[in-house]
This record gives structure tokens, sequence and C-alpha cells, in this order.
């Protein structure tokens, strides 16, 4: 079985940066079995 990414489902150099930004400030930390999401901006 190949696994490939075919170029036209491949996202642009700005969503790539886009997402990057979102997951640099937002993290996730579990307390007590509980999830939270904070923002490190």
């Amino acid at each position: 079985m190949k696994y490939f990414t075919p170029e036209e489902l491949k996202p642009s150099e700005k969503t790539l940066n886009m997402i990057r930004q979102i997951a640099h400030c937002y993290k996730s930390i579990q307390v007590n079995g509980q999830r939270y999401i904070v923002c490190l901006n």
C-alpha cells in the first residue's frame, strides 16, 4: 500500500504558517482528567 499526499491536497505555505502560529500560541494541558486550552501569547 502506498502512502502519499497528492499535490492538489497539499496546503499552501500561507496556510502552513497560520497553523504553525496557532500551534505555537495554544497549548493543551490536562489537570485531574480535565483538558484545558490556554493561549501563551
